[in-house]
């Protein structure tokens, strides 16, 4: 039975995360949540740089700065709640713009290990999200605000457009194209960005236009969407 281009994506990405090797030193949550993520890599992976180990720090520091997020926000549980379900949509938003993007490329390990990576871009991206819907900073509005909201999503909008339209220019550059599930792919992709729409709104104020910004650019699907 044929998989999915993006369930092979999935597969790849089991397969990097069962071969772990030893990090150099366990980092605490603690001092984690104090770092940025290149230091944080430096001190966690130490000389055992390869992708397996790569991709684990991501998760591990993604882990610990949603975990602390989670702490500040214990008397807001509507807010964790909402920021939970929005950090699921973009994580899977990512998988899937990774998914198009190996069968774009033809394959490559390196669509899956860019998923990990962006968790904590996301993290980044969630954190400020809970500081300012806890802060009157995130209902400010301006034609900054309702400007890149409009951006983020005709930039959403235009990806799924030209998705639609895509085809390999070189069929036989990837064994991994099949029309039908591609297609079923960027539907699955374009109801992931719409559920982010619904749950963020759309009031053009700093906090939504803040939620939106992920849309506005795609692991590799961009720069494919010319190059193949």
């Amino acid at each position: 039975m044929s998989r999915s281009p993006l369930m092979v994506a999935e597969v790849l990405l089991g397969l990097t995360l069962t071969a772990v090797p030893a990090q150099a030193a366990k980092i605490p949550c603690t001092v984690a949540v104090t770092l940025d993520p290149r230091t944080y890599d430096l001190l966690a992976l130490g000389t055992q740089v390869n992708e397996a180990a790569a991709d684990q720090s991501s998760l591990d520091y993604a882990g610990c700065q949603a975990a602390r997020l989670g702490t500040q926000l214990a008397r807001s549980p509507q807010l964790r709640e909402r920021l939970g379900q929005l950090r699921t949509l973009y994580r899977q938003l990512r998988a899937e713009e990774g998914g198009l993007a190996y069968v774009m490329a033809g394959g490559g390990t390196l669509h899956s290990h860019a998923v990990l990576r962006s968790y904590p871009a996301l993290e980044q991206t969630l954190a400020s999200l809970g500081a300012l819907a806890s802060s009157r900073l995130g209902a400010q509005t301006g034609p900054q605000y309702t400007d890149s909201l409009a951006f983020s999503r005709t930039a959403f909008n235009d990806r799924l457009t030209a998705l639609k339209a895509w085809k390999p220019k070189d069929p036989a550059s990837t064994s991994f194209y099949d029309a039908r599930t591609f297609q079923a792919d960027v539907t699955a992709y374009a109801q992931t960005g719409a559920a982010i729409m619904r749950l963020l709104g759309s009031t053009g104020n700093a906090a939504t236009a803040a939620g939106y910004l992920p849309l506005q650019s795609a692991l590799f699907v961009d720069e494919y969407l010319n190059a193949f």
